[in-house]
């Protein structure tokens, strides 16, 4: 009689040293294509409106695939040059758009739902309504009725924070947008790496991840903590935290869905 086969497990640690290990074999690329990457971005938010924001857009995307594809060399025990960071892949960046997108619009969905149930708990419609109408005809370059806006907003505030309902369903918004946020955690490799459609993506991560949610929250803390010692270091330290991230989320991402490259992103290299 063959054992079940037993489901995957998180390790915090492997996952910490395996990133670190990563970025120690190919520190230079690493860090040169974090600054790169930081100064384009720098750069594209210069251009004013909507151009502005799509280019934006396509270069923190860029970024992320050259990150994920330089972690995923590393994990395989290569050192990735500087042009695999670099290299273009429209087929990539659409998938993690789209899947990005898709969960985006799941949780607007469900922050619009929990507050219009909170105001509805606070009996705060009607204050809703009428802060609605007057930012309608509020004119943002009159910085007069911009302030005239900020005694309604307290006023909603102040009724929903002394409401014991509202503040209920407020926190139990909050605790399922936390919850599904942490399943989503390996989204973007999923995305780039696996290949699935953009549902199939997110429901593979609530499937997977519900039963290391706490391992995973924990590896969270972990990597913002990293974060935060990189920020701590006069911000220059990102450039090197920056990549240890990704390293860490690809060793996570391996443990939890395997190492295969389904969607072929290391095609041509």
């Amino acid at each position: 009689m063959t054992d079940a086969p037993s489901s995957p497990h998180l390790s915090v640690g492997l996952a910490i040293r395996e990133g670190w290990q990563t970025f120690r074999r190919a520190p230079w690329p690493f860090v040169f294509f974090a600054l790169a990457a930081f100064i384009l971005s720098t750069l594209v938010d210069l251009i004013p409106g909507l151009a502005g924001f799509i280019a934006t857009t396509m270069v923190s995307l860029w970024a992320t695939i050259g990150f994920i594809r330089g972690a995923w060399i590393g994990l395989n025990g290569n050192s990735p040059q500087f042009g695999d960071f670099i290299a273009i892949n429209p087929a990539a960046i659409w998938r993690l758009f789209s899947r990005q997108f898709i969960l985006a619009m799941l949780l607007l969905a469900i922050g619009t739902a929990v507050l219009m149930l909170a105001l509805i708990a606070a009996d705060a419609n009607e204050m809703f309504s009428e802060l609605c109408k007057l930012i309608m005809a509020t004119d943002p370059s009159d910085p007069d009725q911009i302030t005239a806006l900020i005694p309604v907003i307290q006023d909603l505030a102040m009724t929903v924070i002394l409401s014991p309902s509202a503040i209920a369903v407020l926190l139990v918004g909050s605790l399922v947008g936390a919850y599904l946020q942490v399943n989503q955690a390996f989204l973007g490799y999923l995305a780039v790496i696996k290949g699935l459609g953009p549902i199939a993506t997110i429901q593979r991560g609530i499937t997977t991840v519900q039963g290391q949610w706490w391992q995973v929250l924990g590896l969270l803390v972990m990597q913002a903590l990293i974060l935060l010692l990189g920020v701590c270091a006069c911000g220059f330290g990102l450039l090197a935290a920056v990549p240890v991230v990704f390293g860490i989320t690809a060793s996570a991402y391996r443990q939890l869905f395997g190492g295969d490259d389904a969607a072929g992103l290391l095609n041509g290299r």
